[in-house]
């Protein structure tokens, strides 16, 4: 399923569903109403109720302070991990003068680091208050799902882009993505896409449809449809 999401340019972004299309993951809850699946660790959102204990504990354990509410805090998002539900967790916040990214992946239990929380590069864009949002799909049908990170940098009258987070033996992978839109006065270069995702067999591709560019460049993809895929650790345009 998706839904369609009005920006302020005017176009609009197709946002992938919370974790994906495929039928509901084993612990979801219409996966333990079916017979045979009572004893499916039980699906669990990560609502306010639950991102609210974990961002206290994760600072006190990681020795980081929020100093500024508009750029710092933990946000979470539910991952189907192999047979389990766990909790996919991004924490900023600031150790003396060093403001910190934290990723990795809690059980939800909400204290349990299944994948250990590690430094990851800070977005400029997320130092200024840009908004990052996080939708879950498994890719490479493997049955762990990937996290579809979208940014969007507010200093710019339109730029928004995707990396994906990838978990391989317990670490977090990042890929990264392509740009969606772009239109920077500054600059002579504009792009306006849509972000969609269709299935491939097993795995599911994500899909960018882009109009009204100036060309390929490091801001914008051409006119037209781009498929990319994850295959072998890597997100490519087939």
């Amino acid at each position: 399923m998706t839904t369609v999401t009005p920006t302020r340019a005017g176009w609009a972004i197709l946002v992938l569903a919370s974790c994906n299309a495929s039928p509901a993951p084993t612990g979801s809850p219409e996966a333990s109403s079916r017979p045979g699946v009572s004893d499916a660790p039980r699906w669990v959102e990560c609502t306010e109720a639950s991102r609210a204990p974990m961002e206290a504990l994760l600072l006190a354990r990681h020795h980081l302070e929020r100093v500024d509410d508009r750029v710092d805090g933990l946000t979470c998002v539910t991952i189907q991990l192999a047979h389990q539900p766990a909790f996919f967790v991004e924490l900023v916040a600031s150790h003396e003068d060093k403001r910190h990214k934290l990723r990795g992946v809690l059980a939800t239990d909400g204290t349990t680091e299944l994948v250990a929380l590690r430094d990851a590069n800070l977005e400029w864009a997320q130092q200024r208050g840009g908004k990052a949002t996080f939708e879950t799909i498994d890719l490479d049908g493997d049955h762990v799902d990937e996290i579809v990170v979208h940014y969007e940098d507010r200093r710019q009258r339109l730029a928004e882009w995707i990396d994906v987070l990838a978990i391989r033996d317990r670490v977090l992978l990042e890929h990264r993505g392509p740009r969606i839109s772009y239109d920077d006065p500054d600059i002579e270069e504009t792009c306006h896409g849509v972000l969609a995702s269709e299935r491939a067999g097993s795995a599911t591709h994500l899909v960018v449809t882009t109009t009204g560019s100036t060309g390929k460049s490091e801001h914008c993809l051409g006119n037209g449809r781009h498929v990319f895929a994850l295959e072998a650790d890597a997100l490519v345009e087939r």
